[in-house]
């Protein structure tokens, strides 16, 4: 019995050695464990609050950046494009801001603006009806939806490179809700309101200049739309500028741009700005209308295909 007995407590011992061991080395290795989370944690709190102070820095230079542009924006264009006449064509979709400080930019340029007219959703002709109001608006013969379309647009790119409009284009094509006009912008205001456009042989003025602006959101296609709109610009020998507002993402930037670039009948005529979003953008789209007819055209922006941030010498419109 008593080596029974023995035999029991010496088992019981070990069992109970066991445990304590088991119990022991898991508090270890818990620990240990803590121990590791907790540094990885103290290194991602040191990554994030440098991450804050990048941030902050970054934050700081923008605000400078936006300082000297609101600051530097009257001296750096004052007198670029004195009594130079400026026509803006946008297309209905895109980002309306950067086209609105573009127009403030003109005028702080002191160019003779002559309004916006704004390519609208409606030319994408749906519907026969729209087409035929379109082709009766504009005495076209034909009732094709392309072709009705591709003749207004025409006619148009001829308008803009006449004098004065004198058989009636824009003010037929606003009536018929195709084009909207908007006045241009008086040099204390930021914003100007959407009128009738003038009367036929009011608008252009002679050797107006125009700046095409679409892209991102445009509800016209840039390809077969936009594009020969300003190929025959461009072939016509109007003084354009081609502009467009982008994102730093991929496919982001050059969109409607990009076409022209890539076009040798467009980017030997074409002078393109693909970062209307930004003051330096702005800027090349001012000095580029000033240079608008002089050859060869410049790429300018930061996408693909450009060339320049900004003329490399500044000279007199």
């Amino acid at each position: 019995m008593l080596n029974l007995r023995y035999h029991v407590v010496s088992l019981i011992a070990v069992f109970l050695a066991l445990g304590v061991g088991v119990v022991v080395g898991s508090t270890v290795v818990d620990r240990v464990t803590v121990d590791q989370l907790k540094t990885r944690l103290d290194s991602v709190e040191r990554s994030v609050s440098q991450t804050r102070k990048d941030n902050d820095k970054l934050t700081a230079q923008v605000r400078t950046w936006e300082q000297f542009a609101d600051q530097g924006r009257a001296e750096l264009f004052t007198g670029q494009l004195r009594g130079v006449p400026v026509m803006v064509v946008g297309v209905d979709g895109i980002d309306r801001k950067s086209v609105d400080d573009l127009r403030n930019s003109l005028v702080d340029a002191g160019a003779d603006m002559q309004g916006t007219l704004w390519l609208n959703d409606k030319l994408n002709l749906r519907s026969q009806g729209e087409a035929n109001t379109l082709a009766a608006a504009l005495a076209i013969a034909d009732d094709n939806p392309d072709v009705v379309r591709a003749a207004a647009l025409s006619k148009l790119a001829n308008a803009l490179h006449g004098s004065g409009d004198p058989t009636g284009v824009i003010p037929a094509m606003q009536q018929g809700g195709f084009i909207t006009y908007q006045a241009p912008p008086s040099p204390t205001s930021t914003s100007a309101s959407t009128t009738t456009p003038p009367g036929p042989g009011t608008i252009p003025l002679p050797g107006t200049r125009s700046v095409i602006v679409s892209g991102a959101g445009a509800r016209l296609d840039d390809d077969t739309m936009t594009m020969p709109f300003v190929t025959q610009l461009a072939l016509n020998g109007t003084p354009i500028v081609a502009a467009e507002a982008g994102q730093d993402t991929p496919g982001g930037r050059g969109v409607f741009v990009g076409l022209i670039r890539n076009r040798p009948e467009t980017a030997a005529h074409v002078s393109t700005v693909d970062n209307l979003e930004s003051f330096i953008g702005q800027a090349a789209t001012v000095f580029a209308v000033r240079d608008a007819g002089k050859q060869p055209a410049t790429q300018y922006g930061v996408g693909p295909g450009a060339q320049r941030l900004l003329p490399e010498t500044p000279g007199a419109p």
